[in-house]
């Protein structure tokens, strides 16, 4: 048999009622939530399998369903969890032993990619995985369709609603949107390669930051060593001294260290490049900066700290975006949102994240979140696009808030009301019974809204 690629390309069109693009941890659960209110669904994701971040990152660990007080998200994160402990038992809430979390949640990435296939499978979501949005159609502020490219095909999509769970708000671009990006002056938060090391010492560890506590901060009265999962935020001196030394080409004062639910495995969030995420050449190239600064640190723990002597580099991440662009909505949440306790009728979801920027550089900024908060549904809704809504950290936030709600649990709880105000969308629809119509739903639901 001989495949000859034709003059004019493939093309086919399908229709849904709910379409998401981007399957990150957001885009599923929101697909998920769609479909399980009875929407026929699909997802669009461009790489080989789901996740995003959380699967092809490494991340350290999932953040976060509690804040000081209670259990702020649930629903569809109560799923996921679920399905991720039937793969890795050990998975699931421990106390954050840097205090800056209540609790965080250690895991395997190839436990939550099949767990995220199960998830979608339950609730008969169709997927299209390697398909690329190409662009959008809009008639009179209706978001119509869009067209997504396959190996070999050019499909045009149709759907009643679409969701944005892209990251960056691709979908929301192609579409007209105004995005917002950056702080007040346009500059975004460094992106890093995360780094996931084996064979790691787990005694000689803990007995390194025993005697070298003033190194690692902690907002628990102390720093639990006896945690059958450390996570570490220090070496602030060992660091210094590496960069002094010319071991470091990046200078750091702290850094995050995971360990996951395999013994003897860490993860490192450590590089850091202050480059524009739009930019494919500079992103391109920021995987070989980032690697660059994952062996220098690698090659430095090892003769540096005892635990470390005989690591093994078992994963150099891709280049992880904290944040880009946000799709302006008819709300935008705001840290005032986050810090006031105001309770509100058209509350969606939840977080209770600190609000985290990690600056160009080596500082580091943040403000710690006690109590959650809530998102309401207008920063999940485009401002001008009638059938448009956004989950997970290309929502309608400003840069301080995104920093908190960019979160992996937090996109759980946006992806799930994403989900779900698309399915309850209808063309007359008009905002406050839509919003309603969806908060019923998401108690149905068992999300967590107040």
């Amino acid at each position: 048999m001989i495949i000859r690629r034709m003059e004019q390309q493939e093309k086919k069109t399908v229709t849904y009622d709910t379409v998401v693009v981007g399957g990150g941890i957001a885009g599923v659960c929101a697909a998920a939530a769609a479909a399980k209110n009875g929407s026929k669904t699909l997802l669009i994701e461009s790489s080989t399998f789901l996740g995003g971040v959380v699967t092809m990152g490494p991340l350290e660990a999932l953040m976060t369903q509690y804040d000081t007080e209670r259990k702020v998200i649930g629903g569809m994160a109560d799923e996921l969890f679920e399905f991720i402990k039937e793969q890795d038992y050990q998975s699931g809430n421990v106390n954050d032993t840097t205090g800056y979390c209540n609790k965080i949640i250690p895991y395997q990435s190839e436990s939550v990619k099949y767990a995220m296939l199960c998830m979608l499978n339950k609730y008969q979501v169709d997927f299209l995985l390697e398909t690329t949005l190409v662009n959008a159609y809009v008639e009179d502020r209706v978001l119509v369709e869009i067209e997504v490219q396959t190996k070999r095909e050019r499909i045009t999509v149709v759907a009643k609603a679409f969701v944005d769970c892209s990251g960056s708000g691709i979908l929301g671009y192609y579409s007209g949107c105004d995005i917002m990006f950056g702080d007040e002056n346009g500059i975004s938060q460094p992106v890093t390669v995360l780094t996931k090391w084996g064979n790691v010492d787990k005694q000689k560890l803990r007995e390194y930051v025993r005697m070298h506590m003033d190194e690692f901060t902690s907002f628990n009265a102390e720093l639990d060593l006896e945690a059958e999962f450390l996570h570490l935020w220090g070496f602030s001196r060992t660091l210094i001294e590496g960069y002094e030394a010319g071991e470091l080409s990046l200078r750091r004062e702290e850094m995050h260290l995971m360990e996951s639910t395999v013994p003897g495995e860490v993860i490192l969030n450590f590089s850091r490049l202050g480059i524009d995420p739009y930019d494919a050449f500079a992103m391109s190239k920021a995987q070989f900066d980032g690697c660059s600064q994952v062996y220098e640190l690698f090659r430095y723990f090892q003769k540096k700290i005892p635990a470390f002597k005989d690591a093994k580099i078992l994963q150099s991440g891709y280049v992880g975006v904290r944040e880009s662009g946000r799709i302006k909505g008819k709300d935008v949440l705001t840290r005032q949102d986050i810090v006031s306790e105001e309770k509100r009728q058209d509350i969606v979801a939840m977080g209770a994240f600190p609000m985290d920027i990690h600056q160009q550089g080596s500082g580091m900024k943040f403000e710690r979140v006690l109590k959650g908060y809530g998102i309401p549904a207008g920063a999940l809704y485009a401002e001008h696009i009638k059938n448009l809504f956004m989950g997970g950290r290309c929502i309608s936030s400003t840069f301080e808030a995104n920093a908190s709600c960019r979160i992996s649990v937090t996109c759980i709880a946006t992806g799930q009301a994403a989900g779900v105000l698309a399915s309850e969308y209808q063309e007359k629809s008009d905002y406050e019974s839509l919003v309603a119509k969806t908060r019923k739903v998401l108690i149905q639901q068992n999300a967590i809204i107040q």
